[in-house]
């Protein structure tokens, strides 16, 4: 039941999307070379940003792995996280968001900045930009008394990103993550600060079909083991459709580069989807 719950669910969605005209642009004045459906892929920030005046929604949902087998559905009766977002462009180049997920009940803050964007009509070769992140744990702990501070991480990225041709896009984002308070067993390794870098990648398929990948092949932490995300979007008037697999099981960067102890390539796969929504919020 939970199953077809899912399906049904996205369907409707998927239809309502279809039924709309096909994807144009609200704010006119942006660069003229799209390298993202989204301002996320599964997990990592990607370049896109939402146009000022805008207000995007976001839903992210995984499950528990897919070797578990028919015992649990192939890890859809437990082990579920969500992520709720809702971002807002506060300007052409800057935008602010919100969100949580249901995994310690952790709230995110994030700010991102996008000053220089490729455009074919301005020569401008690249993207880049930067990205931050505050998150705040709030998930009440019985065996410490956490104060405020110790419940917050951080996270920092540079992004910088290219569309080659048509059809490809790559994204490097070297990054900086920062845990205020870790619990683990092993206190010898219990390094605070994480450098890493992440990986995106989407192949264009037609106008409205994706293919796209997320890494992390750059990660200080000895601990952590690399995170791998591959998703198909469908981006149909206002929407973005998301099915995709991973290893990791949080919705922040800082947690699945930090706390990713699941190995994609050894079958630790979790199945989830995600649906964005842009809302125009300025009058025309």
């Amino acid at each position: 039941m939970r199953l077809l719950f899912y399906i049904f669910f996205f369907l409707l969605f998927f239809d309502s999307a279809q039924a709309q005209m096909e994807r144009k642009r609200a704010t006119k004045n942006m660069p003229d070379t799209e390298l993202f459906s989204s301002t996320s892929l599964v997990t990592a920030q990607t370049v896109s940003i939402v146009p000022k005046g805008e207000m995007q929604s976001a839903i992210s949902h995984s499950f528990g792995t897919i070797r578990s087998g028919w015992g649990d559905l192939f890890g859809l009766d437990n082990n579920a996280a969500v992520h709720l977002a809702i971002d807002y462009g506060i300007t052409k180049n800057l935008s602010l968001g919100l969100g949580r997920t249901s995994v310690d009940d952790v709230f995110d803050l994030r700010l991102k900045w996008m000053p220089y964007r490729q455009s074919n009509f301005d020569n401008k070769p690249v993207s880049m930009g930067i990205y931050f992140n505050i998150g705040l744990e709030t998930l009440e702990e019985r065996r410490f008394n956490y104060s405020f501070n110790e419940r917050l991480n951080y996270h920092s990225s540079f992004f910088i990103a290219r569309r080659f041709g048509n059809r490809i896009s790559l994204q490097l984002s070297p990054s900086l993550s920062h845990f205020n308070t870790l619990v683990s067993q092993n206190t010898n390794n219990l390094d605070h600060t994480t450098f890493s870098a992440l990986f995106l990648g989407r192949l264009k398929l037609n106008e409205t079909n994706f293919l796209c990948f997320e890494t992390v092949p750059i990660n200080t932490d000895p601990e952590s083991v690399s995170h791998w995300a591959f998703s198909y979007e469908i981006a149909s008037g206002g929407h973005v459709f998301q099915l995709f697999l991973q290893s990791g099981y949080l919705f922040t960067e800082q947690y699945i580069i930090k706390q990713t102890s699941d190995s994609f390539w050894d079958g630790d796969i979790r199945l989830g989807f995600a649906i964005h929504r842009v809302y125009q919020m300025k009058r025309k």
